[in-house]
Order: C-alpha cells, then sequence, then structure tokens
C-alpha cells in the first residue's frame, strides 16, 4: 500500500513539474494575444469622427444640380456612363455656379480646406471576383486593380476654369479637390453583379481609415450604377 501511494505521489509531482514548465508559455502566449486583441479593439473604439461635413454625388443641367443616388446605363463598350460632381451637402438640388457653390459651403465651416475628398469603387463579377478599392490621389488610378471592368477620370473644378483635362499625378497638390468623376464602360462592364457601387468620402486624417484601409467615417455617399436593358 505504502508502495502504490508513493508512485502516486511520485506521478503527481513529476506532472505538476511539467505542468509548472510548460503552462505559464502557453497562458503567457493566450495572455499576449488577449491584450493585442483589445489593443486593437480599443483603437477601433477610441475612433470618433468629428467630421461635420456631408457629401453628396449631383448631375447637373443648366446649372441646376440634383442629387443622384442610382444611374442606369446601357454599359456599352469604351462609351462614358456619366460626369458625376461632388458638393458637400445632401440637398435633393442646388442651383447655382459649381465654384460659388462649394465657396459658400466653404465658408460655413472652420477648417474647411483641411478635408480631403476620396473615393472607393466595390462590386463583384458573375465569375466571383470581388473588388473593392480606394482611390486618394490621381496616382492611385495607374495601379487600380478593376481596369478592365471599369474606367474613370477625376477633375478639379475648382482650382480650373473653362475646358480642363482630368487630374494626373504630377497635377496633386495638397490644394488639388478632387471633385467630380467620370465613368466609363468597358467590353467586360456587363459581367458585374448588381452594378458598380462608388462611394464619395471626405476625410482629414489617415486615422479615417481602418486597419485594412477602408473609410470608416460618415461622410460619405454611395452612387449605384447599373446596367440598364436597350
Amino acid at each position: 500500500m505504502k508502495r502504490i501511494v508513493l508512485v502516486l505521489l511520485i506521478l503527481l509531482i513529476t506532472g505538476c513539474s511539467l505542468n509548472l514548465e510548460s503552462n505559464p508559455k502557453e497562458e503567457d502566449k493566450i495572455v499576449e494575444e488577449k491584450d493585442e486583441e483589445k489593443e486593437e479593439d480599443k483603437k477601433e473604439i477610441e475612433y470618433q469622427d468629428e467630421n461635420p461635413l456631408k457629401v453628396s454625388f449631383y448631375q447637373e443641367n443648366n446649372s441646376t444640380y440634383k442629387k443622384i443616388d442610382l444611374f442606369k446605363s446601357k454599359l456599352e463598350s469604351y462609351k462614358d456612363i456619366g460626369v458625376f460632381s461632388m458638393i458637400m451637402d445632401d440637398k435633393d438640388e442646388i442651383k447655382g455656379n459649381f465654384k460659388d457653390i462649394y465657396n459658400n459651403i466653404k465658408n460655413n465651416y472652420d477648417d474647411f480646406s483641411k478635408y480631403k475628398i476620396g473615393y472607393n469603387i466595390s462590386f463583384v463579377t458573375i465569375d466571383g471576383k470581388e473588388f473593392n478599392e480606394t482611390i486618394l490621389k490621381p496616382i492611385d488610378l495607374f495601379e487600380y486593380s478593376f481596369s478592365g471592368y471599369l474606367y474613370i477620370w477625376l477633375y478639379d473644378d475648382i482650382n480650373t476654369s473653362g475646358w480642363h483635362s482630368h487630374l494626373e499625378a504630377k497635377d496633386y497638390n495638397d490644394n488639388t479637390v478632387m471633385s467630380s468623376i467620370k465613368l466609363m464602360s468597358t467590353d467586360l462592364s456587363r459581367k458585374v453583379v448588381d452594378g458598380f457601387k462608388v462611394t464619395v468620402f471626405t476625410y482629414d486624417t489617415l486615422d479615417d481609415f481602418d486597419s485594412n484601409g477602408n473609410y470608416r467615417g460618415n461622410s460619405k455617399s454611395t452612387l449605384k450604377v447599373e446596367y440598364k436593358e436597350d
């Protein structure tokens, strides 16, 4: 009986000694992972969007800008879908000269010039390819992944006058306002399921983007472009 008790004690002691060597390492690893998760959650929770701007897509006709969130197009190969203007407002209709409208809105806010305009393009194709890309500068257009399905050009209608060309990388600076976007369909545009989603947003710091580079603020609006039958 004494031998049995002695063997059990040895096994228990041995087992405990093994656990004492291994468990702290596992526990430390778990604690570290949880701390990292908490830190990421903390960053997400700490973010507060203090951007007061509204922004919407508009189409102009005889100096009248009408808000638009859905546009249907035949999506003919290499034909313009349309040109859409960005106004920091959400009224259904705004009349006037575009520069005057912009400057009137600008005068209503402090530090208005610190806010920049960005875009996000997202869609899914019939063969399951998913695209979700953010464009903050014209140079991003040279690297965007969806060029086979949609062409886009950006314009600065504030710092130019008369006819003006689309923005190029060399044209971009701190004063640039990417105030309008032109969309053109390609021979693959009709292979998009449920249309293109083009989102415009305003931001002032990189803190307005999450760890995956996605905009997480509230100053945004989405235009959906759908295929229209003949």
